[in-house]
C-alpha cells in the first residue's frame, strides 16, 4: 500500500494570510523580519492562538520550540521544516 499523498506546504503568501487572520494584523506588515512582540504588538494570548493555528496545519509544536519562534520568518521556517 502506498503512502497517502500529502498536501503541498503553504506558500509564504498563504501562510501570511493565516497569520493575518489569527493575529488581526495587516498582511503588509507580515514580512519575514517582523518580530511578533515588538513589531506587530502581538500579546501572549494571540501568540498562543497563532501556535494553536499552526498546529492545526498538521503538527505539534514542542513548548521549547515555541520560544524560538520570534519573527514571521521563524514561524514560516518552522512550518516548512515540519509540514508534511
Amino acid at each position: 500500500m502506498s503512502p497517502q499523498p500529502s498536501n503541498p506546504p503553504l506558500s509564504f503568501d498563504q501562510f501570511k494570510a493565516v497569520l493575518a487572520e489569527v493575529l488581526m494584523v495587516d498582511p503588509a506588515k507580515l514580512v519575514p523580519e517582523a518580530y511578533f512582540i515588538t513589531d506587530l504588538a502581538v500579546d501572549s494570548i494571540r501568540m498562543v492562538e497563532l501556535l494553536l493555528r499552526i498546529e492545526e496545519l498538521g503538527f505539534k509544536i514542542p513548548p521549547d520550540a515555541a520560544w524560538e519562534i520570534q519573527t514571521v520568518g521563524d514561524a514560516y521556517d518552522f512550518y516548512l521544516k515540519h509540514a508534511r
